[in-house]
């Protein structure tokens, strides 16, 4: 089991390598973070089938900190919810790492990168594996660190830096209203053990607490309701939803590995991790569900229009992400965990793809604007239109076949809420409707025109029939691979929920709200699925009469849409400037007036307090004293030589000196005796040792 510390710790031990080795390492810096995070991931897939075989296993390595009833170990725990994160952490962040290697060639700062996206990577890591509250508040706040470094790369960028700035303060506003809940959980608990805050959560549900006490004041909280809120807010800056969403379009202005990183594995991904892992106490609270159910399905929708608006490409994909990600937290607000999950993994391996290949999408669009030869006619007519139109009605009735017949609703199922059964029904069966609409349009532009500029030019005199054949057998293909793909990802469903089941405790929740009725829902479905089709069908054909213009209402809620809602704006109006307009007005009349000021008298008063001191002080009194002092030291010193008598002082001198030459004498006499005795004992030792070597001998 110990060897699976290395997962977190090589990450780590690259990233210092990386940075105490300096620019020494140049543009090999990779040929360390490659390996390092490839080992990792292979470690990560090790723990998922040690999980998978024995279950959730504890690594606990030392005690961190001490003091009181406050004990934290530095234990790391691996459950089915931690495994499949480091799983999804892990291999993104290497193939990230291997693209880099090339994307990043030629950069004055390699070796600076992969240090900090090493780093980055570690906190990730860790802090999926935590198992208190201490380490993943510690490694929250270091994964924001390293993203405004990872974001101001480019330091040359202005807008790079301000959009570093951005994050950081962000983020930093959000996560003061974590770590009030990490310290009202604690005080509520008396521990930061998650383990066992989710084991007691259940009994804490009428606990109060007077938070103004220490004020003389009563105010009474239930912490079990008011924590899941303060918790979420972090997660709410982290995971950009609503109103802390304003940070991420601009963190593009990072390299791209660094935005696919961000997108797909660490950094947004936090949030609903957080509110998985936390899901026992913070489905206690009614109130903080439906809260964060609101601000989850708002910045789902809010976002997804609002990328739909956007012409950069990478503004696009950040919103897209940040509509996904509140499509997550929406359904950890209906209780559905499970398909939170489902959806991080399954949003975090396609966004990395699509960040990665940008650059070689937008080279192929390029090249293909330069070709005009390639022209499709514009239609062909109405009856060649039919086959189209039934293919496309055939595609529209998988998704209810798939969603509502399958093993998909399970994921729903796993922690029985009712809400999540609602929530099931309503997203389903708009994900039906607005599906069948995609598959609608889609079949019926892309095969309307055939496949005339590729066919061999011996074969094009017979439009009407390759058309028709070739739009058939894909309509059919399609189908049957949909057929397939569904039937994999219902056996893979109905595995994944049972899979992850254990890690989502809740104590007394009943299980099996979905046993009855969806028989009739998916005659609903099929319903909403023909419903869908008919609409595209009348818009397409409404669409080829002459376009009627919009009113100033739709024109208005486009640029409404088009500006992202304002809130940068807003943001910008009502609290950065009055911010730096109250700062200047401190710095002017506090500072300068007030602050400066008292600094510069209590200067001036400090020098002419010191001034008089020396005067006063220093020669009117000490110099005085010392004076004093000298002059009557030299008088009693005269007035003892002339009081004492003199010649009977050298009387006593010369009788000590008497003496001492009488020692001196008697000293002298001894001396040779002493030498002539030390020499005639040296004799006869040697003589006794010379007489015993030869006996022996």
């Amino acid at each position: 089991m110990e060897i699976f510390v290395l997962i977190p710790l090589l990450p780590l031990l690259a990233s210092l390598l990386l940075l105490l080795g300096g620019n020494r390492w140049g543009e090999k810096s990779h040929k360390v973070g490659i390996p390092a995070i490839g080992l990792s991931f292979v470690l990560s897939v090790s723990a998922f089938i040690e999980v998978l075989r024995n279950g959730p296993f504890t690594l606990s390595l030392y005690r961190f900190f001490e003091s009181g009833s406050l004990t934290i170990d530095f234990s790391l725990y691996v459950d089915q919810l931690t495994v499949l994160l480091l799983i999804l952490v892990t291999g993104v962040s290497t193939v990230v790492h291997v693209y880099s290697s090339r994307y990043m060639i030629g950069e004055p700062r390699y070796n600076r990168f992969f240090a900090v996206i090493g780093f980055f990577t570690f906190s990730m890591i860790l802090l999926v594996m935590s198992s208190n509250l201490l380490m993943l508040l510690i490694c929250w706040e270091v994964m924001g660190i390293c993203s405004y470094m990872l974001i101001s790369h480019a330091v040359q960028r202005p807008s790079a830096c301000r959009a570093a700035t951005k994050a950081f303060l962000v983020n930093a506003v959000a996560d003061v209203g974590f770590s009030f809940g990490i310290i009202l959980t604690f005080y509520t608990f008396g521990t930061l053990d998650i383990q066992t805050i989710l084991a007691q959560a259940e009994g804490m549900q009428d606990h109060t607490i007077n938070i103004l006490g220490w004020m003389g004041l009563d105010f009474y909280i239930y912490p079990v309701t008011v924590i899941p809120f303060f918790l979420f807010m972090g997660a709410m800056g982290k995971s950009a939803q609503i109103p802390f969403h304003v940070w991420l379009p601009f963190a593009m202005e990072a390299p791209t590995p660094v935005s696919a990183l961000i997108h797909a594995a660490t950094m947004v991904n936090a949030g609903p991790f957080l509110l998985v892992r936390l899901s026992p106490l913070i489905v206690l609270s009614p109130s903080a569900m439906a809260f964060i159910f609101i601000i989850g399905a708002t910045t789902a929708v809010f976002a997804g229009i609002v990328s739909l608006t956007q012409s950069d490409i990478k503004k696009i994909l950040a919103y897209s992400t940040i509509s996904q990600i509140g499509f997550m937290v929406m359904a950890c607000g209906l209780g559905a965990f499970a398909v939170a999950i489902f959806h991080l993994l399954a949003h975090g391996c396609y966004k990395a793809y699509f960040f990665l290949s940008t650059g070689n999408a937008l080279r192929s669009v390029e090249r293909g604007l330069g070709h005009g030869e390639h022209e499709h006619p514009a239609t062909e007519g109405m009856g060649s239109m039919g086959g189209l139109y039934g293919g496309a009605l055939l595609l529209a009735l998988l998704p209810p076949l798939v969603l509502f017949s399958g093993s998909y609703e399970y994921l729903w199922e796993v922690t029985g809420f009712v809400s999540a059964e609602i929530g099931f029904e309503v997203i389903g069966l708009i994900t039906v409707f607005v599906a069948s609409q995609y598959l609608f349009k889609s079949v019926t532009s892309l095969f309307s025109q055939g496949p005339k500029t590729y066919w061999p030019a011996s074969e094009q005199h017979s439009p009407s029939v390759r058309p028709q054949f070739f739009n058939g057998s894909i309509i059919t293909g399609l189908f049957l691979a949909t057929v397939f793909t569904g039937g994999l990802l219902t056996l893979f469903w109905s595995w994944f929920a049972n899979f992850l089941a254990p890690a989502l405790k809740f104590p007394g929740v009943h299980r099996g709200a979905f046993e009855h009725g969806f028989s009739v829902w998916l005659v609903v479905a099929l319903g909403v699925a023909v419903a869908g089709w008919f609409y595209a069908y009348s818009t397409q054909i409404r669409s080829q009469h002459p376009v009627f213009k919009l009113n100033w209402k739709s024109n208005r809620l486009y640029v409404l849409f088009w500006n992202k809602g304002y809130f940068d704006e807003f943001y910008e109006a009502y609290l950065v400037n009055p911010t730096l307009q109250h700062a200047r007005w401190l710095w002017r009349n506090i500072d300068n007036k007030i602050i400066d000021r008292f600094i510069h008298l209590i200067a001036i008063y400090s020098v002419n307090f010191a001034r008089w001191l020396w005067r006063i002080v220093d020669l009117m009194v000490i110099d005085r004293f010392i004076y004093f002092i000298a002059t009557y030291s030299v008088s009693i010193a005269r007035w003892l030589l002339r009081m004492v008598d003199i010649g009977w002082l050298e009387q006593k001198v010369g009788h000590a000196a008497g003496q001492v030459n009488t020692a001196g004498k008697l000293l002298k006499e001894m001396e040779p005796r002493t030498i002539q005795h030390q020499i005639l004992v040296m004799i006869f030792w040697l003589g006794a040792m010379t007489t015993l070597l030869y006996i022996l001998v």
